[in-house]
């Protein structure tokens, strides 16, 4: 049985380098067999919490918005990916209504209604030191913890300084295909796999 990807993206730039890498990962994933579904949280109309709990009783927003398309997909997917630029440290603020809309999930009846099972972030940011992405893999670890993902995976590209800046490093265009493979189920110990590899990047 093939794994169901959900792949959330939250770049305000269309064709920024987070959402570059999100499609070189949905080629890899589709290429290993996997059934893919792409979100984009800027054209998502969701309103923030609004702290009522009903989600605790219902085990979903009770809000009529967009949230309701993202709960459809959080119990259709196995591997939810998160995909977003560093802005202020962190999440952008498009993926930051997403990750908030989570919620639900952390509550008993939530978890039994969403099938997601592990996660993915991919990351990039300007600042060339790989510390950058400290607070931003801090958050993501907990809402891991709080909700019971297990972390299959984590693309972090720094020194990307413009839009286009990650078609100058084509390792983490290949970085982002590989990943999308095993996230597939794809086995990368098996003596065949980097030959596949090269045929999908």
């Amino acid at each position: 049985m093939s794994k169901k990807i959900l792949v959330i993206t939250g770049s305000p730039r269309a064709n920024g380098n987070s959402n570059k890498l999100a499609k070189a990962l949905v080629k890899g994933a589709e290429a290993a067999g996997a059934s893919v579904c792409m979100m984009d949280a800027c054209s998502l109309d969701m309103d923030g919490c609004h702290g009522d709990g009903n989600c605790h009783k219902k085990g979903f927003c009770g809000l009529k918005d967009d949230g309701m398309k993202l709960h459809e997909k959080m119990c259709w997917a196995d591997v939810l990916v998160l995909t977003t630029p560093v802005y202020w440290k962190s999440f952008s603020s498009q993926i930051k209504k997403v990750v908030d809309r989570l919620y639900p999930y952390a509550s008993p009846k939530g978890r039994d209604l969403c099938t997601v099972k592990e996660s993915c972030l991919i990351a990039t940011a300007n600042n060339p030191n790989p510390a950058a992405f400290g607070p931003i893999r801090e958050e993501f670890e907990l809402v891991n913890a709080l909700l019971k993902f297990e972390c299959s995976g984590l693309l972090l590209a720094n020194g990307l300084g413009g839009p286009d800046a990650v078609n100058e490093h084509p390792e983490y265009t290949a970085e982002a295909v590989k990943l999308g493979m095993i996230l597939a189920g794809a086995d990368e110990e098996k003596s065949d796999f980097q030959a596949w590899l090269k045929t999908v990047v």
